[in-house]
């Protein structure tokens, strides 16, 4: 029974994790609708500008932990809009650079300027954000290593 109840536990917090996920991605997609960004779209803006000039399609499939052909797919249609630029590495031709464009330049300042998740993570204090911070540090590592993922394979944030 002891163990019935300990599933149950943590079936509970999975839940209550991926209902706070979802609350999330919707709550960005909606205040991005206007922009005509997906969640996803202006989660690439924010990791191609914070990773700097070394980005890759398989950089980002990795941090995204998407499959290569969805993030591929993704960003044909980011480089449609003009959001971003794919060039070829001259030294080796198979690599691809991401790059933002100006105008996915201004696209990530207008989407980190949307309030939505902002004052969902206001009602937490200091201490409950570092708690949090924390323990789903905590978790990405148990995960990674439950799908046989090096700690370099989430190397940020």
């Amino acid at each position: 029974m002891a163990q019935i109840i300990k599933a149950e536990r943590d079936y509970t917090l999975l839940t209550v994790l991926l209902q706070v996920a979802d609350i999330f991605v919707k709550v960005r997609e909606r205040e991005l609708l206007n922009q005509n960004l997906s969640a996803t779209s202006a989660a690439i803006l924010f990791l191609v500008d914070a990773m700097g000039k070394d980005v890759t399609p398989a950089k980002i499939s990795r941090m995204l932990l998407r499959e290569p052909h969805s993030v591929s797919g993704i960003l044909m249609r980011m480089e449609k809009q003009g959001l971003l630029k794919r060039t070829k590495n001259m030294e080796r031709k198979n690599l691809i650079r991401v790059t933002l464009t100006a105008r996915g330049e201004q696209a990530l300042k207008l989407s980190m300027k949307k309030e939505g998740v902002k004052h969902i993570l206001s009602r937490l204090t200091e201490e409950q954000r570092k708690q949090l911070k924390a323990a789903l540090a905590t978790l990405k590592e148990a995960g990674l290593k439950e799908l046989n993922l090096g700690p370099r394979a989430l190397p940020w944030p």
